[in-house]
C-alpha cells in the first residue's frame, strides 16, 4: 500500500482546531485594529454641573491629540479659564481626557468642546500604529501556514501526484 500522500487523523484534527482558534484571534485583531489607530475628531456639548473652581469632569476618549477649543454661547473661552489634560479618572479608574474648571465665571455651564482624540484603547507611538497593521498581516499569513502543512508535507513525500 502506498502512504506517501496519506494525512493521518491526527494531524487534521490539529490543523483544524489551529485554524479554528487562530481565524478566532484573527477576527478580534482585525476588528480592533481601526480603533486603535484611528484618532476621532469630536465636537461635543458637555453640561457641567460642578459648583466650583477645582471640579473636574470626564470628556470622552483616551489621547487628546489636538488643541482643544472651548465655547460658551458665542464667546471663545481662553486657555486660563480651563485645562483640558489627561488624568486617570477618579471615578473609572482609567486614563481619560479631562476638564478642569479654572474660573468659578465658567461653573456649572453649558460649553461647546471641540479637539481631536484617540478613543479608549488607542495606540499613541506612530512607530506601534505601523506595527498593528503588519502583526494583524503576520498572524493571518501564520494561520495560513497551519492549513497549507499537511499540504506541504504531502508535496515533500512525493504524494498528491507531483
Amino acid at each position: 500500500m502506498n502512504n506517501k500522500a496519506q494525512i493521518g487523523i491526527g494531524s487534521t484534527l490539529v490543523v483544524f482546531i489551529a485554524i479554528l482558534v487562530g481565524l478566532t484571534l484573527f477576527l478580534t485583531i482585525a476588528q480592533t485594529t481601526g480603533s486603535a489607530t484611528t484618532s476621532v475628531d469630536r465636537a461635543i456639548t458637555v453640561q457641567t454641573t460642578v459648583g466650583a473652581n477645582g471640579a473636574r469632569v470626564d470628556l470622552v476618549g483616551q489621547d487628546l491629540l489636538s488643541t482643544p477649543v472651548v465655547i460658551n454661547g458665542s464667546t471663545t473661552l481662553l486657555a486660563g479659564n480651563y485645562t483640558i489634560d489627561e488624568i486617570v479618572s477618579e471615578t473609572t479608574g482609567v486614563k481619560t481626557i479631562s476638564y478642569l474648571v479654572d474660573d468659578a465665571e465658567f461653573a456649572s455651564e453649558t460649553l461647546n468642546i471641540s479637539y481631536t482624540y484617540g478613543p479608549d484603547g488607542y495606540v499613541n507611538n506612530s512607530g506601534s500604529r505601523a506595527m498593528v497593521g503588519i502583526i494583524a498581516i503576520f498572524f493571518a499569513l501564520a494561520v495560513a501556514m497551519i492549513a497549507m502543512k499537511p499540504v506541504l508535507e504531502g508535496m515533500a513525500k512525493g504524494g498528491f501526484g507531483i
